[in-house]
Parts: structure tokens; C-alpha cells; sequence
């Protein structure tokens, strides 16, 4: 299916009975109030929405209250808008809803917008003038100074052109300000269910784009089904793209277990989270914060009671009126599904002194957040990298705080909400930079922490040759071991297989060793290797065992034992199963032996075999299964045959 191409959505904003919806409708031509209860009482209650065509741009447009009672309807329709038009009377002027509105859109992040000054028609004109100071005042601190203020009347339609023209000489150079990347996300805002149709819920979206046939989850509840159908303003359309007002059917999903607050995305695409860390903002006219205290969190269309907690070094825990700073903040209820990047609006439970409840807002950076003081230092510096909103930045702070135990780049894209393209090209670089490493279970690793790792690993391998110089290398399962036990293997092997390219350690088989190190001898242990090889020599196929050889020179078996290994390396002796050492010339001596035998007689029975070694059983079993494991000879009943490759 073709692309369809992203959409804007242009949302009003203003105090109550200004005239929004009247002057959707001039825009429009669409009653937007569309309950009893809203053409009864002249009010918006509930979002209202409706097309805007503007020179070949489609809007949508979304008519939020302006009631004070229903902000969290408000900013359920502002959590999604591209574009603000701010609705003023002429006659009134700005009024509190005013105020607490355009503070909830700078708390949102919207800067693109433009002001109705409507009622022009019966306002006299020094009044209306009146009216722009005090909106030129109201702005000059906010996103939006600098809005282009337009004199409209919904009744006589004057202006209604000019103003047409401003929205769409916005449009054409305002950049989305919700997510186009990322998950497909749809926050309800309504569901309900249609005759012939089953369940349909509405809302504005943002990520990336929704398909008819897509499969679906409702989050935080987990339910899952399949997008039906999905129209635009009542328009069917094979594909929902990312700032498009949706209605989308979904198939297998009962309308009961549908609600506002409650987001559409594709399987396993969120994380809802009770516990987030956030950049907060905090409005002049909030009250002091300096501990913690209870909000009502609005986000999306999701709205929570939370507690939120200052992210602050012991003793600077205050969040003064006006202050920005860092926050954890702890959902009651349902978790909520978020990503880093959203905005939220944090209200209270008395007025303030701008007139309503709203105490401030700010942006999610993790929904994930690692079990630290809040007054932790390390955690502060992640905040603040998180904040830059950085992808490399993001993904290396992630893998940082992971340990040694990793994380996945799946869990990564949850966590972030970024593309999982982007998450791959971003490790991909990291790991080409020397920063970021993969594991052989494909979870990822700050290279600081391998870094660490190898060099320890390196120290504790120096350290093995010195108290070991005779040894040729340490077991790579004893150098893994050294490390403590909380230590993923994955990661070892990744530190081990570190220092193998990176600081000259050579592996062979399961021995790892210095690239300079060379077993070497004392001068004691040289005479011990001399008589060693003499007698081994002397004893031909009837050597002693290891304990009668520490004996006879008064010293332990372990350092016999590395003795002997020596001279096996050196090709001078040579081990057989049973643990016994023999002269190299008299099994080779021997190995002709038995190959002229086996070629002339075809086969060497056990009591032939030792009358041929000319040695008890003791060596003779083990001289027997030593040229077994040569694959000189095979076992077939009680005697041995030349194997087939021996033959030549």
C-alpha cells in the first residue's frame, strides 16, 4: 500500500463561551458540539472535530472545552495538536481560562499558533484594542510571542478569510510537533460501538502509521485484536498516518474493554509504566514544592493520580515557583503507556495564583528508571543526558546503566520509542566507535564495562604467569572464574575474546596466554626435567606412575606434573590414558612394531599385545589405548585391527 502522507492538527484553546466552536463552524462548516447536553447548554463538553481544507492542506481540527472544570478534556485534545488557535473575545479580553490555557500549551510544547479575537463585530474598537495589548502581554512570555492576532467575527464572517490565510500560511511551515516515528500510538479519546461494525475508538496519530489488517494491542490492558477499518473525518482509508485524526474499527477487541486513557499500538510495542522520570517545569504561580507531593497526572488522555519526587542532590530538594528541574513521579492505578519524549501536565487540588489548578508539566525521559536515590548523583547526570533527547546520546547512557548484564536492542526500542531501524544503525555505530559491544546472545554492553572486565582479566592472567612460568597459558574456564560471580558469562566471553584481539593474548583451545610468554625453567626445575628425561629413557615401557616419581626426587606431584607436561610439549615424552609417561623413542619404536604385526597377521589379540609390548598389564592396557586414540589401531572384540586410514 501507498504512503499515505502525515497530517497537522490544529487545536483551539481558550476560556469558556469565547466562541471556539461558533468559529470552528465559520471555518468549517462543521458543528463540532455534538451532544444534547452541548447544544442545550451552548458549551463544548466533550473534543469536538471537523476538516479544515486550506489550499490543497487538510487540518484537522480539534475543539477542546474551555470550561474550567474539564482542563483534563482540554488537555487530552492539546496532548495531540500540531497547531494552536487561540480564541479570545474582543469584548472580554483574556480571561483566567486564558491564562491556565496558554501555560498548558507551552507546558506542551506548542509555539506555532495563531489568535482569534473574536466578537469583533460587538466590541467597540477601543475595547478590542484593549483586548490585542493585553494578548500581546499575555504572549510575550510564552511559545507563542510573536502570534499573528486576527479580528473575527463567527457571525458576519468578517475576517474569516484573513484568518484562513494566517492558518494556512502556518501550516505550510510549522513542523509536526508530535512524534512521526516511533510506534504507532492512538490515545483514545472515544469508544464506542457502531451497529454492523463492532468497536470503534478515536483519537489523533502519532508514531508511525496504522494499517486496515494491522494487528493491535490495547495498552495498559493487554487486550489484542485487528484494525478493521479506518477513516479520516469520515473518510475510509486503507492506511492511518501520524497526525491524522483517526476512527479506527478494530476487530476482536469488545467495546467494553475499551476507555479513554488507553492507547492503541501494535503488539508488544509499549511498556506501561507506573514510575517515570521526567524534565518538570514548574508555573510561576504554583506553590513552592519541597518534598514530596500529590499531583493529578495528565498525559495523553490518560489521567492518574501520581506522587512526584524531586531528582535533586541532598538539601537542593525544592522546586520553587518558576523552577525547572528533574522528577520521579509514582503512578497510582493502571500504569500508563508512554515513551520517552512525551509531554504530561501536573495539576493540583487548589487554585492557584493564575486562577486554576494547573501547577506545571514538563517531558518524559524514562519509563524504565533505574532503583536509585533520587538524590544520586550518577542518576541526576543520566537525567541530564536523556534530556538532550539524542539518540546516540540515549542508547549509550542506556547501555551504560545496564551493567554487565545488558540489554536487548528490542527492549531498547521499547524503552525509547524510537525506530527500530534507528535503534539498529545507532548500536551498529556505537559498536564501530568502540563504544557500545554485542554479546554472543545479542544483548548489548557499554564497551566501558567490557573494558573493565578485560582489563582484569589481563592483570589476572600477568599474575598466573608469574606464579606459573613453567605452565604455557591459563584455562580460559580458571580466567572466566576469576571474575566475580554476579558476572554474566556472555560478558567474560566477550572481555575474554576482548583481550585476544585487542591486547595481544593468544587463545589456543581452551589456553590463553601473553603473547610474550614462554614457559620457562629454574634452574632447579632444569635438573629435575635432565633426570626426568633420563629416566624416562631408562624405564622405556614400563615408566614409573607420578607419585613413585615425586618420591623418588622428594617433591609434590603438582610440580611433577607441570614438569612432565613440559617435556610432553617439547615432544620428548609422551602421555598415555592412565596417566603414565613414556619415552618418545620407545613408542615410536613400539607404534612400528605394531604395525608390522597387524600388517603381516591382520589382527593383535590382548595376550598377543603383551607378549609383543613385553610389559605387565599395568602398561599394556594403556599402550593399547593410547595407539586407540592415535586412531592407529580400533578395537574389534578382544582384538585390535589397523583402522582403514592406517592402512597406506
Amino acid at each position: 500500500m501507498d504512503r499515505v502522507e502525515p497530517g497537522l492538527v490544529l487545536g483551539t484553546a481558550g476560556h469558556i463561551d469565547h466562541g471556539k466552536t461558533a468559529l470552528i463552524r465559520a471555518l468549517t462548516g462543521v458543528e463540532t458540539d455534538r451532544l444534547p447536553e452541548e447544544k442545550a447548554r451552548g458549551i463544548t463538553i466533550d473534543l469536538g472535530f471537523a476538516p479544515l481544507d486550506l489550499d490543497g492542506t487538510r487540518l484537522s481540527v480539534v475543539d477542546v472545552p474551555g470550561h474550567e472544570g474539564l482542563v483534563r478534556t482540554m488537555v487530552a485534545g492539546a496532548t495531540g495538536i500540531d497547531l494552536v488557535l487561540l480564541v479570545i473575545a474582543a469584548d472580554e479580553g483574556v480571561m483566567p481560562q486564558t491564562r491556565e490555557h496558554v501555560a498548558i500549551c507551552d507546558l506542551l510544547g506548542i509555539t506555532r499558533g495563531v489568535v482569534a479575537l473574536t466578537k469583533s463585530d460587538i466590541a467597540e474598537e477601543d475595547v478590542a484594542e484593549l483586548a490585542e495589548e493585553e494578548v500581546g502581554e499575555l504572549l510575550a512570555s510564552s511559545e507563542l510571542s510573536g502570534a499573528r492576532i486576527v479580528r473575527v467575527s463567527s457571525i458576519t464572517g468578517d475576517g474569516i478569510e484573513e484568518l484562513r490565510k494566517e492558518i494556512a500560511a502556518l501550516a505550510k511551515t510549522a513542523p509536526p510537533r508530535t512524534p512521526r516515528s516511533g510506534p504507532p500510538r492512538l490515545s483514545i479519546d472515544r469508544a464506542f460501538a457502531a451497529k454492523g461494525f463492532g468497536s470503534v475508538v478515536t483519537g489523533t496519530l502519532v508514531g508511525s502509521e496504522f494499517g486496515v489488517g494491522d494487528s493491535v494491542e490495547v495498552f495498559p490492558s493487554g487486550a489484542k485484536g485487528r484494525v478493521r477499518g479506518i477513516q479520516n473525518h469520515g473518510i475510509d482509508t486503507e492506511r492511518g498516518a501520524p497526525g491524522m485524526r483517526c476512527a479506527i474499527n478494530l476487530q476482536g477487541v469488545d467495546v467494553a474493554d475499551l476507555a479513554r486513557g488507553q492507547v492503541i499500538s501494535h503488539p508488544d510495542a509499549l511498556l506501561p509504566t507506573r514510575t517515570l522520570d521526567v524534565k518538570v517545569w514548574w508555573l510561576a504561580a504554583a506553590p513552592a514544592v519541597d518534598g514530596p507531593t500529590s499531583i493529578e497526572f495528565l498525559a495523553g488522555t490518560a489521567e492518574r493520580r501520581a506522587r512526584l519526587g524531586l531528582i535533586a542532590p541532598v538539601g537542593e530538594d525544592q522546586l520553587l515557583p518558576g523552577d525547572v528541574g528533574f522528577a520521579r513521579l509514582h503512578i497510582d492505578g493502571e500504569p500508563v503507556p508512554l515513551v520517552p519524549g512525551d509531554r504530561f501536565i501536573a495539576r493540583g487540588f487548589a487554585r492557584t495564583e493564575m486562577g486554576g489548578t494547573t501547577l506545571g508539566g514538563g517531558i518524559v525521559l524514562d519509563i524504565q528508571p533505574p532503583h536509585r536515590r533520587r538524590s544520586d548523583a550518577e542518576l541526576l547526570q543520566d537525567l541530564e543526558e536523556l534530556a538532550k533527547r539524542e539518540p546516540a546520546l540515549e542508547l549509550r547512557t542506556r547501555l551504560r546503566r545496564s551493567g554487565l548484564a545488558g540489554v536487548e536492542a528490542d527492549t531498547l526500542v521499547r524503552e525509547t520509542g524510537l525506530d527500530s531501524s534507528l535503534v539498529d544503525a545507532t548500536l551498529a555505530e556505537l559498536a564501530t566507535n568502540g563504544v557500545a559491544a554485542q554479546t554472543k546472545s545479542r544483548r548489548w554492553l557499554a564497551s566501558e564495562g567490557v573494558d573493565d572486565l578485560a582489563n582484569r582479566l589481563l592483570s589476572t592472567l600477568v599474575a598466573y604467569h608469574g606464579r606459573e612460568p613453567l605452565r604455557p597459558g591459563m584455562p580460559t574456564a580458571a580466567l572466566r572464574g576469576s571474575l566475580p560471580d554476579n558476572v554474566p558469562r556472555d560478558a567474560a566471553e566477550l572481555a575474554i575474546a576482548r583481550i585476544g584481539t585487542e591486547s595481544g593474548v593468544v587463545i589456543e583451545g581452551d589456553i590463553a596466554r601473553t603473547a610474550d610468554h614462554a614457559p620457562t625453567l629454574d634452574a632447579a626445575a632444569e635438573e629435575l626435567v635432565s633426570k626426568l628425561r633420563d629416566d624416562a629413557a631408562e624405564a622405556a615401557l614400563e615408566p614409573p606412575s607420578l607419585r613413585e616419581w615425586a618420591e623418588r626426587y622428594g617433591s609434590d606431584e603438582s610440580r611433577f606434573l607441570d614438569l612432565l607436561a613440559h617435556l610432553e610439549r617439547q615432544g620428548e615424552i609422551v602421555r598415555s590414558p592412565g596417566d603414565l609417561w613414556f619415552d618418545r623413542a620407545s613408542i615410536d619404536a613400539l607404534r612400528d612394531r605394531v604395525i608390522a604385526h597387524l600388517r603381516e597377521h591382520g589382527e593383535l589379540t590382548t595376550p598377543d599385545y603383551k607378549a609383543l609390548i613385553g610389559t605387565s598389564r599395568r602398561t599394556a592396557v594403556p599402550l593399547m589405548e593410547l595407539f586407540d586414540t592415535e586412531h592407529l589401531t580400533v578395537r574389534r572384540g578382544e582384538a585390535r585391527v589397523l583402522r582403514s586410514s592406517s592402512t597406506g
